[in-house]
């Protein structure tokens, strides 16, 4: 377990900007629900699961299993990656929804003047 912790650290670093994220998309989403809030909230929550999996949950079954966990005809990644991409699409369509809805916002409130 004493080797595990640096291999660990810098993962568990890397949370703080996607529990930030994470957290700045709930309350979005509390704060006016729509459909961009939730896109962005369902792809940050799906990043935070893929950096749990990509930086704490592999360096531990590598330490654990060794290897072989990466060989073979079907691995954890085939199915962890397509997961991460949706989530990560899922982010950038509510994000472009987000800004479209902010410049409308800015538009109409400056014709109102």
């Amino acid at each position: 377990m004493e080797n595990l912790l640096p291999k660990i650290l810098p993962g568990l670093l890397y949370f703080i900007p996607q529990v930030i994220i994470t957290i700045a998309c709930i309350l979005n989403v509390r704060h006016k629900n729509n459909s961009s809030g939730i896109l962005l909230l369902i792809g940050a929550i799906i990043g935070l699961l893929g950096a749990f999996f990509y930086k704490v949950a592999v360096p531990i079954l590598i330490q654990q299993l060794g290897t072989e966990i990466l060989s073979g005809p079907i691995t954890i990644f085939t199915f962890a990656t397509p997961i991460s991409f949706i989530g990560a699409i899922l982010f950038a369509i509510g994000l472009l929804l987000f800004v479209q809805e902010k410049i409308r916002m800015h538009q109409t409130t400056n014709k109102a003047m």
